[in-house]
């Protein structure tokens, strides 16, 4: 009886281990304030916006997307213009399941990086507009 303990901890001791190098406590929902990320694809194109990263998945998906548009065609006075990903001519959901291959690099964004301040303000227009 006793060996079928100490196996079961050993058991559950390895898997704790797997999962905590697999998974960023940094980006879990309940810890801290927003995160928004940056996810920048081979073609060059980059996308912003709340990362669901699933370990040992052939994609991640990133929710509540931009993406950068000329700074010239927005109402902000912001360096950097932002569109909500969705307008589109074919109105896409607002949900990107990208394939982990097509990944260049994955960063976090800042509150008040231009990028975050463009993301803040693009949802100030978005409620009022409402």
């Amino acid at each position: 009886m006793t060996l079928v303990r100490v196996l079961v901890a050993a058991g559950a001791i390895a898997l704790g281990a797997l999962l905590g190098a697999a998974v960023d406590p940094q980006s879990l929902p309940f810890v801290g304030t927003e995160r928004i990320s940056a996810v920048f694809l081979l073609d060059g194109q980059a996308y912003f916006g709340h990362l669901e990263d699933t370990p040992f998945s052939g994609t991640i998906v990133l929710r509540d997307v931009y993406y950068i548009n000329d700074a010239s065609k927005v109402t902000t006075d912001l360096p950097v213009g932002l569109l909500k990903r969705g307008n589109e001519l074919h109105q896409p959901v607002d949900v990107m399941y990208i394939r982990r291959d097509k990944v260049l690099a994955i960063e976090r964004v800042t509150p008040g990086s231009p990028i975050g301040l463009a993301i803040a303000a693009q949802r100030s227009l978005d409620r009022t507009a409402k």
